[in-house]
């Protein structure tokens, strides 16, 4: 009689498909292990969410005008902004001084412009927040506005803020 050949009953999972598995699974141990050993441990708080500027684009958040010298209202200020002045002394009609500073609360006064003319103006963009104080020195009419970030002419028209 002859004997019978054996005959090995194969794998469900072909040995290639079982290599491509052996990662996946061991990912699959890993990630439970670890979600185990972290149960105990409180969740790490989520970040505070950065707060939402309710400011519309193009809305002054201080418009002031005068002549001679001024301190203008104390302002909180976000990270970016931007101030704009113009000045002039025609009346009467002789080249003078105007002086513009801004102090952030807590620090020294930082001179934003300084020109001498008949008229002048210009736009200075800031990037670091806080609450701010401006000073006018001069003895010439002038108009002073802080607006958002990019702003750099003084508005003829003032849009109304949307909240």
């Amino acid at each position: 009689m002859l004997p019978m050949p054996t005959v090995s009953t194969p794998s469900p999972v072909s040995p290639v498909r079982r290599n491509r598995l052996a990662p996946l699974a061991a990912v699959i141990i890993c990630s439970a292990l670890l979600a185990a050993c972290s149960a105990d441990s409180a969740p790490a708080p989520a970040p505070a969410p950065a707060p939402a500027s309710t400011h519309a684009a193009g809305v002054p958040y201080l418009t002031r005008s005068g002549t001679g010298n001024a301190t203008l209202p104390t302002i909180a200020l976000p990270s970016k902004w931007t101030i704009i002045w113009h000045f002039s002394c025609t009346k009467p009609s002789t080249r003078r001084q105007f002086k513009l500073t801004a102090t952030r609360s807590g620090a020294k006064a930082t001179t934003v412009t300084k020109q001498t003319g008949l008229e002048g103006g210009g736009y200075h963009p800031f990037t670091t927040s806080g609450t701010y104080t401006f000073a006018v020195a001069t003895t010439c009419s002038w108009k002073v506005v802080v607006g958002t970030a990019g702003m750099q002419t003084i508005p003829t028209t003032v849009p109304k803020p949307t909240n």
